[in-house]
């Protein structure tokens, strides 16, 4: 009696389930035994579950490893390393980042060492058309955030408002994302200072003035301290009220009486301690290097004292 060839059992899909390769070999034509049939069942569907399980892990390390990449290429951008025109387009496309601006830097402080602030920011701007970079160091959450316009800008402040009471620093818009170490001093400097409103979200304007003040602020709060310090015997709130009497009235273009209704006080108020300021720093408020001095003193308090 000769031996019947081999019998082969192609690939093949059934109802969803992939049914592996299998060579039967048998001395005498006939039925494939049942238990034959039941065991490459079972190898089929063990094979089909290491395949997806293979791929799943195939899979996870290449998404770590984008990450792992992505987070590099953010620090890269973050510290300002060397960056060629080819290497900077590079970087924003794995980035997932327009190439021109504008763009802001985004620093929201963690309450507490690895907290996230900010949680699934990206996402959710994403949602919104706007595309972000975002990074998580040890006691800031800090993104580069690309913003076509105002209208842009406020909605990403008004999310990021929403989402958290942390305070959270905004840079002033720039266009070359080579200049983001310089929009992120910008940015962390905006925790220090109070926010112009209710908001804990503080919006650098940008100004020269404001830049001034926060560009070498170790050098700055040096520099006035000498100024400020004529005010050191004064109670809190009363040196505070001076300070802001000034601010009112550099901002309404010198004028007593707009700072007076800015600050719902009567003209001679104004007056008396805008005197008083002229008298304890010795600078009179006639001549423009003092005032501009005085400025630049009261902006650097503001901002960074």
């Amino acid at each position: 009696m000769q031996a019947c060839a081999p019998r082969w059992g192609l690939p093949i899909l059934v109802d969803g389930r992939v049914w592996g390769l299998a060579v039967v070999g048998s001395l005498r034509a006939g039925p494939m035994p049942a238990d034959t049939e039941v065991r490459i069942g079972r190898f089929a569907e063990l094979f089909a579950t290491a395949l997806v399980a293979g791929y799943r892990d195939q899979q996870k390390r290449k998404l770590l490893a984008e990450g792992s990449q992505r987070l590099s290429l953010v620090d890269t951008l973050l510290e300002g390393r060397a960056f060629d025109e080819w290497s900077l387009r590079e970087a924003a496309g794995s980035l997932r980042l327009p190439i021109n601006g504008p763009f802001v830097v985004v620093a929201a402080q963690a309450p507490a060492v690895g907290d996230e602030p900010l949680r699934e920011i990206e996402s959710k701007l994403r949602s919104l058309d706007i595309y972000s970079a975002w990074r998580r160091l040890p006691d800031v959450q800090v993104g580069i955030v690309h913003v076509t316009s105002d209208h842009k800008l406020d909605i990403v402040v008004a999310l990021i408002s929403r989402m958290t009471t942390a305070r959270v620093g905004v840079s002033a818009a720039f266009v070359d994302l080579r200049d983001t170490p310089q929009a992120l001093h910008v940015a962390t400097m905006m925790l220090l200072g109070p926010t112009d409103s209710a908001s804990s979200v503080g919006v650098f304007d940008g100004s020269i003035l404001a830049t001034a003040a926060v560009s070498a602020p170790e050098v700055m709060i040096r520099t006035v301290g000498a100024t400020l310090d004529c005010f050191g015997d004064l109670p809190d709130q009363e040196r505070e009220l001076l300070f802001e009497t000034f601010r009112a009235w550099r901002d309404t273009d010198a004028s007593v009486r707009g700072a007076a209704e800015a600050l719902i006080c009567h003209p001679n108020t104004v007056r008396h301690r805008l005197r008083r300021i002229e008298k304890r720093t010795g600078r009179s408020l006639s001549r423009p290097k003092d005032v501009a001095e005085l400025c630049l003193a009261f902006e650097v308090h503001r901002r960074l004292m």
